[in-house]
Formats: C-alpha cells, sequence, structure tokens
C-alpha cells in the first residue's frame, strides 16, 4: 500500500519534528501494511529550499534504512500566482521528479481550482488537489469540474472520521472521483492510521477497494 502524502521528513515543517516522530509514525506505517511512502514536506512562494529538502532526504534514507519501506520525495506546494513559473525552473519538487504535483489551497479564501487545475494539465503538469474535502467553498459539482481538467484528487484518511466531511465524502466516493486516500499524517496527534477508511471502502465501496489501496501511482512506478 502507498501513502502519497505525509510529513514524516522531520525538521523540515509542521510534521515531524525528531527523528523519534518519523520513527513512530513509520511504524504506524507498517501496522496499517503501507510499504512505500511519498515524503511531501510544504512548499510555499516563501519556502522553496529544494535543495536542502533533498539533502535531508538522503540522510533520513540512511537514518531509515532497516525499515522495509520504499521512500521517495515530493512536495506539497501551496499554490501561489507564480508557481507554474518556478515548476518549470526546478524550484519546486514533484512527485518522485516526475510530472505530478501535490497542490495545497487556502480554506479560507475561495480560489478557483478548476481553472488552476487546468492551467496546470496545459503546462504539462498533472496536479493532484490535497485534501479536497478541507475547501467549504467548492460545490459538489465543483469535484466533476476538477477532475474534468485533468486533476486528481487526494482525500485524508482521517477525514471520514469526522462528520464534518459526511457529505463531501459520500458524493465523491458515489461518483468514484477520489484517487488517492492518503494519511497527511505530521506528528502523534495528527498520526499516520487508515483502519477505519479501510473497513467502511471493503464494506460499502467494495468495487473501489483495489484502486484506492493496492494500486501503484505511475510516479514511483
Amino acid at each position: 500500500m502507498v501513502d502519497i502524502h505525509t510529513h514524516i521528513l522531520y525538521g523540515v515543517d509542521d510534521g515531524s519534528d525528531s527523528i523519534e516522530t518519523s520513527k513512530y509514525l513509520l511504524e504506524q506505517a507498517k501496522n496499517n501494511n503501507i510499504d512505500k511512502i511519498i515524503l511531501t514536506p510544504h512548499q510555499n512562494e516563501e519556502l522553496k529550499r529544494s535543495e536542502e529538502l533533498k539533502s535531508r532526504f538522503i540522510k533520513l534514507k540512511k537514518d531509515l534504512k532497516d525499515y522495509d519501506i520504499d521512500f521517495y520525495l515530493g512536495s506539497e506546494i501551496y499554490y501561489y500566482s507564480n508557481m507554474i513559473k518556478d515548476l518549470d525552473n526546478n524550484e519546486l519538487l514533484t512527485m518522485n521528479n516526475s510530472k505530478y504535483i501535490l497542490v495545497e489551497f487556502s480554506t479560507r479564501m475561495e480560489t478557483d481550482i478548476s481553472s488552476i487545475c487546468y492551467d496546470l494539465k496545459i503546462k504539462g503538469y498533472i496536479p493532484i488537489v490535497a485534501h479536497i474535502e478541507r475547501y467549504p467553498y467548492l460545490k459538489l459539482e465543483d469535484y466533476t469540474d476538477i477532475k474534468a481538467q485533468g486533476a486528481l484528487i487526494q482525500v485524508n484518511s482521517k477525514s471520514f472520521e469526522n462528520k464534518c466531511y459526511k457529505k463531501q465524502l459520500k458524493y465523491l466516493l458515489k461518483n468514484k472521483l477520489i484517487d488517492f486516500i492518503a494519511s497527511d499524517c505530521h506528528n502523534q496527534r495528527r498520526d499516520l492510521d487508515f483502519s477505519y477508511v479501510n473497513k467502511l471502502i471493503s464494506k460499502k465501496y467494495k468495487d473501489q477497494y483495489d484502486k484506492l489501496f493496492n494500486e501503484i501511482p505511475d510516479f514511483i512506478k
């Protein structure tokens, strides 16, 4: 199983603050049958530091070589107006050095996510919209439109336990719009656990189980 959205790379953002926290999250990963993890530290217009992240990623892989887990580097990029230019100039990290990018948007300021995804796609990138359920200004029909622009949709595993997101997630599942369920784990408080959503999908949405839990994304094949 693959987790494409994590903050396990320690000491670089609001995620893991130490090697001990990273090891804690990796023990959880093993307990959830995850054997491939993409590390996606935050990047934004003011804080890119791609070379630093690459160096810390290499060190982390050495520190965690005893874990039977394959690690890959990406990032979670907070959308800003010059993002495409910086992507073209290799100033931002894509998912495992591919054309796939994990993009986060404001949860407060209404944003035309569909149009942004279209712009990214025509420039040759494949946007993955991070935790799409967390954008309250999106109407249900917006999810379909975002997919129509060539974007992929990621939701957080723990969101399925939150009643605030029940309507959005039910719609997304019913219409088979979810491409990735990921942990977005940060630390002991925001940890890595797929047990609830795994049981839900296997019971009520069996036809989507393999896609959501067993398929390997193109960017790490």
